[in-house]
């Protein structure tokens, strides 16, 4: 591909690349475009593929084709730019068309982070150090397990109340739900337990694997926290805006699960986007440079994921989002695959 481009450095660890894709190149992923818009449109009369090109550029519109051509050649070149000019970039890039027409050259300007300078010292002693303290206790109380059960007696008696109607205007005290007796026949009807014994036992079991976890994970936390303090390292501040943008996103994927309107949440809140954002900058500096850490850890120690672990991972993630690009599943995977070594690595300096 025929590109054009100008590397300008607009900050620490970060480069704007300006440039155009020559028009025959171009042109080439009209085509291209036609087959992936022509196998996502839903028009009727036809089926999805198998639509004529004619209908589908007229419902469409020209520029609807043009911007999905533009998609898929910018996708080609930044790849290629960044192979040519040996730029390490990192995270997701800010792209904005600056020019775009039929038979014509596709202007851009893309905006990336740069892998920065890391200098993370001695960071295997550091993490030896933190291992050397001892961990959060995990035991679980006969208080812990109890407080579970008598949950599970208020959810069966909430779920078995009956309802009942009563004349307007009368008054009416409701009974209050009936706890169920506690023995093994409450045991049972909660799942194959043997009886109120077994029961117990799995829950102090799960309890446990809970409570291990969080305290795995909050010693890893603690690992990476403590290379980080003894770090030189220069967060670029697109890495910085890409991951609150992703923070935005959780948060408004959460409200939503909770069949609440994401902008009502914010009235209730009395702030906008932006000034919810802007509280999450420490935030999202320590999640950055997590991933930077991490990241610089495994190019250090050779850390790639195996090829059968990497096979599997993906065709989990094919399965449960298949309309995802299994490319991006795969790097999403590798990433998962390589971190997870990485701090077992970490956890195992003693």
């Amino acid at each position: 591909m025929e590109i054009k481009v100008k590397i300008n450095k607009t900050a620490d660890a970060e480069v704007e690349l300006e440039g155009e894709i020559a028009a025959t190149d171009f042109g080439s992923f009209w085509p291209k475009a036609i087959k992936t818009l022509g196998e996502k449109a839903k028009i009727d009369g036809f089926r999805p593929g198998h639509i004529p090109e004619k209908v589908l550029v007229e419902q469409l519109g020209e520029n609807g084709v043009l911007y999905e051509m533009a998609n898929q050649a910018l996708g080609q070149a930044y790849a290629q730019i960044l192979t040519e000019n040996k730029i390490d970039a990192i995270g997701e890039p800010q792209i904005t068309i600056t020019k775009i027409a039929k038979d014509n050259p596709l202007g851009f300007k893309i905006k990336t982070a740069v892998l920065p300078k890391i200098d993370l010292g001695d960071y295997k002693k550091i993490a030896q150090k933190v291992n050397g303290k001892p961990l959060e206790e995990t035991v679980i109380s006969d208080e812990e397990v109890n407080k579970v059960i008598e949950d599970l007696r208020q959810q069966r008696a909430a779920a078995n109340q009956t309802k009942h109607e009563h004349k307007e205007g009368e008054k009416c005290d409701h009974d209050e739900p009936k706890l169920p007796e506690l023995n093994d026949d409450f045991a049972k009807s909660l799942g194959q337990f043997k009886n109120l014994d077994d029961l117990r036992a799995k829950i102090k079991e799960n309890m446990e694997l809970e409570k291990k976890a969080r305290a795995k994970d909050k010693r890893r936390l603690e690992i990476v926290e403590a290379i980080r303090n003894q770090a030189k390292l220069e967060i670029p501040k697109l890495l910085i805006d890409t991951e609150k943008e992703k923070m935005m996103a959780e948060m408004e994927h959460q409200i939503s699960q909770m069949g609440l309107n994401f902008d009502d949440y914010l009235k209730h809140l009395k702030k906008t986007r932006e000034e919810l954002s802007a509280g999450w900058n420490d935030d999202a500096q320590k999640r950055v440079s997590f991933s930077l850490i991490v990241n610089e850890i495994a190019r250090l120690e050779k850390v790639t994921p195996p090829a059968d672990d990497l096979k599997n991972e993906t065709d989990f993630l094919a399965e449960r989002y298949k309309d995802v690009d299994r490319r991006r599943l795969e790097a999403y995977a590798a990433n998962v695959i390589t971190n997870e070594k990485v701090l077992q690595m970490l956890e195992e300096q003693k």
